[in-house]
């Protein structure tokens, strides 16, 4: 057959796989970057209070243009590390974000949104996701101490410390607000279970009567342990703060505050003051253990449109210290 009978076949062939070509071509669209993940969502599980963990989230561009991340957002507490704001990534190349979470000191459940801003057309957004349940490992009891100015040591109770997960440990620190609280330990023994006794000061304590102690552990997921305390004043104030509204200038208010012993002591008061002079006393009246006080408030003329009343009432307890009830009010 001659090469002239062949050539119609040959030009039929030939526009035959260039239509297969533009229909290929076609079918891939245009050229574009692809970001792909191995895992949207990673799962600690159970982790201790104020551990710390790391997570990788993996990605490739699948796509056939230069992948960019435009930006990496991260949330509260959560940092992070490998993926610049601005980097590229060539087509079949790729990368890993890498997650640090330090575990917040109080048990529940945690979710939290992470996200990659990127260039690809068809996920603009990538939204990563870390959850954990965070479990206590170390149980302590009481979970707070109530105490007492007129107590033996301030009715402070044995504080047990159990491991909940079979691991040992050891005290490492004990330390209170302004010191107020102190307890002996070894920090060379290591065990599953200790039990403190804590020793009160009381002076410390009557000028703080809200704290906290704070026990440091060895244990690998309980590094530090929380315990709040609070201590029975000698008297409570109600009101423990007086608010005023819709107030007018030189329209007097009046209200009524009660002073009442927590302990049964008998008491008298000595004085009544007021720091800006707003406040004046009218009528002060004794019923068993415990004072009424009629006061008036008289506002002076605000200095703007949004002025505040501000005043404090001292009420001098005669061989005590002084009270301090806090007057705001708002025109």
């Amino acid at each position: 057959m001659s090469v002239l009978c062949l050539l119609p076949v040959l030009m039929l062939f030939l526009v035959w796989q260039s239509g297969c070509q533009q229909a290929a071509s076609a079918a891939k669209g245009p050229p574009q970057p692809k970001i792909a993940l191995e895992k949207v969502v990673h799962d600690f599980g159970e982790i201790g209070p104020e551990s710390r963990h790391t997570a990788e989230f993996k990605f490739t561009n699948t796509g056939n243009q230069p992948l960019k991340i435009t930006q990496v957002k991260s949330c509260c507490g959560v940092s992070t590390k490998g993926v610049e704001n601005g980097q590229e990534y060539t087509p079949g190349a790729g990368g890993a974000l890498e997650v640090d979470y330090p575990a917040s000191p109080y048990p529940g459940t945690m979710t939290k949104n992470l996200y990659l801003y990127t260039n690809d057309p068809n996920q603009k957004i990538v939204t990563l996701t870390i959850k954990a349940k965070i479990v206590r490992r170390v149980d302590f009891k009481p979970e707070r101490l109530r105490l007492f100015l007129r107590q033996e040591n301030g009715g402070c109770a044995d504080i047990k410390l159990t491991s909940l997960d079979g691991q040992p440990f050891s005290i490492a620190g004990f330390k209170s607000t302004a010191n107020t609280i102190a307890a002996e330990f070894d920090p060379a023994v290591k065990a599953t279970e200790f039990v403190l006794k804590p020793k009160a000061d009381m002076e410390k304590l009557q000028r703080n009567l809200k704290g906290q102690i704070s026990i440091s552990l060895t244990h690998p997921e309980c590094k530090n342990i929380r315990l709040l305390y609070d201590v029975l004043p000698e008297f409570t104030i109600n009101p423990p703060q007086v608010m005023l509204f819709n107030l007018k200038a030189d329209q007097p208010i009046q209200r009524d505050i009660w002073i009442l012993s927590n302990y049964d002591d008998e008491f008298e008061i000595e004085s009544v003051s007021s720091q800006k002079g707003t406040v004046k006393l009218l009528e002060q009246k004794k019923e068993g253990k415990r004072y009424q006080l009629k006061v008036e408030v008289t506002p002076p003329a605000p200095e703007s449109e949004r002025a505040i009343l501000s005043d404090v009432l001292e009420v001098k307890i005669k061989g005590k210290s002084a009270l301090s009830i806090p007057f705001r009010g708002f025109y």
